[in-house]
């Protein structure tokens, strides 16, 4: 039943994902009503129905008969499958304990995450453009919610303790206890900013040496928004996994004859796989560098 919930809420969030993907693409606001790009009709909530509407419609326009893009359903249905393996990988229970309320938090921010990265997916992919006003918001609310979850748990730390007998004697001014702990549990919140900032600083420097022909400005913010996301070494994988798969890609292309040596292919794209491989399998990953490496 979970898993159901996390596909109706990926589907819908696939849906927000694309549109919002295709305003950024056309500078247009992203607030208003969605219309039919062929007709220009407004369109009804019934038309709006992730999935559903596109199935129930033959994929094609409810006034004009034009035809639908297949991107809208496709879209939505990896957004519901992405959310609903999030969901799966949980371990969310409804509770009010601290635990649950940490699976809650970082199913809430996984979320988040992944839905700003297929806006930036399809953006970069389709114009090899990374859109301020998605980014910028998204790296603004990701430390946002990072920096409140490490004040959660500090505050939780610190009732815990004073509501308890002995751990009252672990307070300042008699131990030191609290000020260790409080400085562990911020280590997340630290290690996820230094890993953003240290990937945009690196993304940076490859932009000035290349003047800007490898990537662009937008692949520093979305380093920064990845660093953030993934925390360290986290985010650092997903970067490696992005050259390789990059130079695999580059190398066939330019062996098939679809792409030159002086072709441009947007970077983006495989920095987002490269953080949804980390963000599901980051661990296994990690664990196998480790054990190969010993």
């Amino acid at each position: 039943m979970i898993i159901i919930l996390g596909f109706l809420i990926g589907a819908i969030l696939g849906s927000l994902a694309k549109a919002l993907a295709d305003r950024s693409l056309k500078n247009r606001s992203f607030l208003g009503r969605s219309n039919c790009e062929k007709c220009k009709r407004t369109l009804s909530v019934t038309d709006l129905i992730p999935i559903f509407s596109y199935l129930f419609q033959g994929g094609k326009c409810r006034y004009c008969k034009k035809a639908i893009g297949l991107e809208y359903l496709l879209v939505e249905i990896v957004m519901g499958g992405v959310v609903a393996l999030l969901f799966f990988q949980s371990n969310f229970q409804f509770s009010t304990n601290f635990q649950s309320t940490q699976f809650l938090f970082e199913l809430i921010f996984n979320i988040f995450f992944v839905t700003i990265l297929a806006i930036l997916f399809l953006t970069d992919l389709k114009e090899m453009f990374i859109p301020d006003r998605i980014v910028i918001p998204g790296i603004i609310i990701a430390t946002v919610l990072l920096a409140l979850n490490t004040l959660y748990k500090i505050g939780f730390l610190y009732n815990y303790l004073s509501l308890d007998p002995i751990g009252k004697f672990l307070l300042p001014p008699h131990s030191d206890y609290f000020y260790r702990h409080a400085f562990a549990a911020s280590q997340p919140f630290l290690g996820a900013g230094a890993a953003g900032l240290g990937i945009a600083a690196f993304f940076a420097f490859l932009v000035f040496i290349t003047k800007g022909r490898g990537m662009g400005g937008g692949d520093i913010k979305l380093g920064m928004f990845m660093g953030l996301g993934l925390g360290f070494p986290g985010a650092v994988i997903a970067v490696i996994l992005a050259f390789i798969s990059g130079a695999i890609v580059a190398l066939i292309a330019v062996a098939a004859g679809k792409k030159g040596l002086k072709s441009q292919i947007p970077f983006g794209p495989f920095l987002i796989l490269g953080s949804l491989v980390v963000l599901f399998c980051g661990q296994q990953i990690l664990t196998w560098y480790l054990h190969f490496g010993s």
